[in-house]
């Protein structure tokens, strides 16, 4: 039976790095089937749930993950309350939240979680984490990062807030307008405002000034050259 789970968790693997998600989860799910136990395949179908915007359905495959773990794997307990998080159910995502927080600062994945979403336009449930990271996190040194402050900006502009992504980004730029972080977010900002042209040449000045290292900046230079 192991050999068997070995085998599709291979081909699982195999199907994820294609980013055929849909058919990862199917062959994750049939792991599932032969050995409960397999929790490496709940947390991965987890996963691969949240890369297509279902938190949903991600939300039962870190569940049993992490209660099965005893409550130690700390980033699938991060990735459960990402996903609560973001279907509204704060007071169940607080209260894993207090079972990792002591050890584990879940910032970063509920940043993760927050692009994902917003990539599949699911952009109620990525303000949804981006407001829980404001609120918890606004002390962690996640935000001693520029490049985090443009991420935020970068999901609140997608999901048409304007208004707070210029705010922020106006901020962001009084320390070091030139930074690769406060010309991007200005970007994000101008793509939301439908400001092709001023958004294309402040990707493009980014991406000069250091923001080639990110690489969502470079496919966002292709998309305004083809529309502005």
């Amino acid at each position: 039976m192991q050999e068997i789970v070995t085998e599709k968790l291979n081909q699982a693997r195999i199907l994820k790095r294609k980013f055929k998600l849909n058919e990862t989860i199917s062959v994750l799910k049939e792991c599932l089937e032969i050995d409960p136990s397999c929790l490496i395949a709940a947390a991965q179908a987890g996963l691969c749930l949240l890369l297509l915007g279902r938190p949903e359905e991600a939300e039962p495959f870190f569940k049993k993950t992490f209660e099965e773990t005893q409550k130690t794997d700390l980033s699938v307990g991060a990735y459960l309350a990402a996903c609560l998080t973001a279907e509204g159910k704060e007071n169940a995502a607080e209260n894993v939240l207090a079972d990792i927080q002591k050890n584990f600062s879940a910032a970063e994945t509920f940043m993760l979680a927050a692009e994902m979403l917003s990539e599949k336009k699911q952009h109620d449930k990525a303000v949804r984490l981006i407001d829980s990271l404001s609120v918890h996190f606004a002390q962690d040194p996640f935000f001693s990062r520029s490049v985090n402050h443009y991420r935020m900006i970068r999901v609140l502009a997608h999901a048409g807030l304007a208004d707070i992504a210029g705010q922020l980004a106006e901020t962001l730029s009084e320390n070091d307008p030139d930074s690769w972080e406060a010309l991007a977010s200005r970007a994000s900002v101008a793509i939301a405002e439908g400001k092709y042209d001023e958004a294309y040449s402040l990707t493009v000045q980014a991406l000069q000034n250091g923001g080639a290292s990110y690489p969502l900046l470079a496919a966002q230079q292709h998309w305004l050259a083809m529309n502005k």
